[in-house]
């Protein structure tokens, strides 16, 4: 009984934070209701604005910035307070040169691994191509992108929803589940997190890697770091990089992505072999 509880109580992290997702959107909308009117006068037209406001990369932006400040601070004192959150470890009893450059091995392996995923992805399902494109856009996330978004894409986001995920939800799970089902949990709700079938792929094998490094290496700076230099390099190095369309150049960038994760993997195993994880630092 108490593993079931347990279960179900997993999704709670993720679920009050679609919450505070949509309760801020309503909050914000109200104040970009009352700025641009003032005098409550609907009209057809009015609609319309209300539309574009809600599909506009600038309110998108304000809101993804105020939601994930809040998401950062509640679920901050939530892992810290509840399970053993440690904030201000000590650098030399945590982190370990193997174990950084296994994350930083990781980084171009799992994106290149990615870009494949969203490519077969797309070939069997289009629809899902255009659904994440079209999100990409209204959010801001495309080759226009701002500073704002940027800092949050590259900062905000992986702070909070390593909160959320490797911080929270599999320190849930942990308590009554082996590590490998609590990952498999924690993964899988962070791919349903992303609300479309691209994002949701690719983020459930992130979030794996994610919560391997957390929880063997220790503390959730690692996946933190991992998860940080990921989206910096999603966000603004794999736009200018090439990889060829021929036959070749595809089996050639595959068994490089396959090699720099396994490598990845093999550095960061090695690295905790040579220092002991410490207690409860996660």
């Amino acid at each position: 009984m108490k593993k079931t509880g347990c279960f179900f109580f997993s999704f709670i992290p993720m679920l009050l934070a679609v919450g505070i997702q949509i309760l801020a959107t309503l909050f914000l909308f109200g104040i970009y209701l009352l700025m641009a009117f003032p005098s409550m006068s609907f009209s057809r037209s009015t609609f319309s604005n209300l539309l574009y406001i809600l599909s506009n990369s600038d309110f998108s932006t304000v809101l993804m910035i105020i939601y994930s400040l809040i998401v950062i601070c509640s679920y901050g004192i939530w892992y810290y307070h509840s399970y053993g959150g440690n904030f201000l470890p000590s650098a030399g009893k945590i982190f370990q040169p193997y174990k950084l450059v296994g994350v930083l091995l990781l980084v171009p392996g799992m994106q290149l691994l990615s870009g494949y995923l969203i490519s077969i992805l797309a070939v069997i399902f289009p629809s899902w191509l255009e659904a994440y494109e079209k999100l990409l856009e209204s959010a801001g996330l495309d080759e226009t992108i701002t500073l704002a978004m940027l800092i949050y894409s590259v900062f905000l986001a992986p702070i909070g929803e390593e909160l959320i995920f490797r911080g929270v939800t599999m320190r849930i799970a942990r308590r009554h589940f082996s590590f490998w089902f609590a990952n498999l949990l924690q993964a899988f709700l962070f791919g349903l997190y992303h609300m479309n079938m691209i994002q949701g792929c690719y983020a459930f094998c992130l979030g794996l890697i994610l919560g391997y490094v957390c929880e063997r290496g220790g503390s959730i700076y690692y996946s933190m770091f991992l998860h940080f230099l990921f989206n910096i390099w999603g966000t603004l190095i794999s736009e200018h990089l090439s990889y060829g369309n021929t036959p070749l150049s595809f089996v050639f960038f595959l068994i490089v992505a396959v090699v720099l994760t396994a490598s990845g993997i093999s550095v960061f195993r090695l690295g905790m072999r040579k220092k002991p994880l410490p207690d409860c630092v996660c």
